[in-house]
């Protein structure tokens, strides 16, 4: 998406968002105008958030990112060894992230700033469970303002996958493993709540989505206003809110998913 693109999409929202995440399929930090997209949207009063693998930084990037008024940077870092990190973050190079992580670090503070927050995140899977506690000290040694673990989402009708990554203690996962056939125990609020926009303007009912068949508009040629209350929203509202589908409204995923999707199963 365009600088200009963006610009007309935040003036519209500004009166009424309070937060924007430039992040979902991809690594924002490729975007050769991040820094001025986040510079742009925090001049709203809007607190801006990035997520990041943080294999791809240097000191010019770290000044830039400090002083645009990042609200948070969340890192994702999923292991303590080379061999438990690169089973999930396929080509990334766990001694790269940290290298850039205490550039990061060093950067803030050598500009006395408090932001961005930086939140370490580890997923959690069968791979890496033994490693929490390793990794999480090693959040603390390097200085980070917050650990969180996060869970890992597969195709439950893949039994492969499901045995491959889905960890073995239940308090990592989203899932009912009690449950036959197994269910996440995802409730949606994203209807209510946030609207993901991508790339080519196409707006997805949440994030969980990739393909352009279930937008349910495009900014392109609709405003957010339009499309917050378009048919396909108020159809999809109703059906997260277990209420029957009138006549003249249109079928969504929302009606398939019913607000347990199964990753990637559409």
């Amino acid at each position: 998406m365009s600088l200009d693109d963006l610009m007309r999409i935040v003036d519209e929202i500004a009166p009424y968002a309070y937060r924007v995440e430039l992040y979902n399929w991809g690594e924002p930090l490729l975007h050769p105008q991040i820094c001025e997209i986040v510079e742009y949207i925090s001049q709203h009063r809007i607190s801006v958030g990035l997520s990041s693998n943080l294999n791809h930084l240097d000191a010019h990037l770290a000044r830039r990112l400090v002083e645009s008024g990042l609200a948070q940077l969340l890192v994702s870092i999923d292991g303590a060894t080379q061999e438990s990190y690169g089973a999930y973050r396929r080509g990334g190079q766990l001694e790269q992230v940290l290298r850039n992580l205490q550039l990061l670090l060093d950067t803030r503070r050598a500009l006395g700033c408090h932001r961005p927050f930086i939140l370490w995140r580890m997923l959690v899977g069968k791979h890496n469970e033994h490693e929490v506690g390793t990794v999480r000290q090693m959040a603390h040694e390097m200085g980070v303002d917050a650990f969180a673990t996060g869970v890992l989402f597969v195709d439950t009708n893949d039994r492969a996958q499901v045995e491959q990554w889905l960890p073995s203690d239940p308090s990592y996962s989203c899932y009912d493993y009690a449950a036959e056939p197994l269910q996440n125990t995802w409730n949606c609020h994203d209807l209510w709540e946030s609207m993901v926009i991508n790339w080519d303007g196409g707006v997805a009912p949440c994030c969980w989505l990739h393909d352009s068949q279930y937008d349910f508009g495009n900014t392109s040629n609709q405003t957010v206003h339009q499309i917050w209350n378009s048919p396909c929203y108020i159809s999809a509202r109703r059906a997260i809110g277990r209420r029957d589908r009138r006549p003249d409204e249109p079928l969504t995923v929302c009606h398939r998913c019913r607000g347990h999707p199964d990753y990637m199963a559409y």
